[in-house]
Formats: C-alpha cells, structure tokens, sequence
C-alpha cells in the first residue's frame, strides 16, 4: 500500500509577508518562485515576489512599464 507524505492540503508550509500598500498579511506558500504575481487579498494589488529566502518573501508592487516607440 502506498502512503502518501502529504494527504491534508493544510499541512503545505506558508510564509508570512506584509502587502506594501495595505500591510494586510499575506500567507505564501513556501514553493512561490522569483517573478511570480501575487494579489494582495485585502486591497487587490497585484504584488511580484522580489525574493524568498529563510521563510521570508520579499514583495513589489507589480509595475508594466508601457512600450517605448522611440518618443
């Protein structure tokens, strides 16, 4: 019979990070990767993941630079 590690979906690990507009606190899942968008559950802005490091996550506010034509 097979056993498997991890059966409740409860037990995957969280880091804990501050949304930088709102400071509402924010679970992360321990797997997130660089460059990942994240929205922030208490004002909706969407946040890129800066770095990840000893269960800390470092966010940004996401900005889309715009095309530049030359102008």
């Amino acid at each position: 019979m097979v056993n498997p590690t991890n059966t409740n979906p409860q037990e995957t690990s969280v880091c804990k990070a501050k949304c930088p507009d709102c400071d509402a606190e924010l679970e992360i899942p321990s797997d997130t990767e660089l460059g990942e968008i994240i929205s922030c559950s208490g004002c909706g802005l969407e946040l890129e993941v800066k770095a990840v490091k000893d269960g800390h996550v470092d966010l940004q506010e996401l900005t889309i630079e715009g095309e530049d034509w030359g102008e």
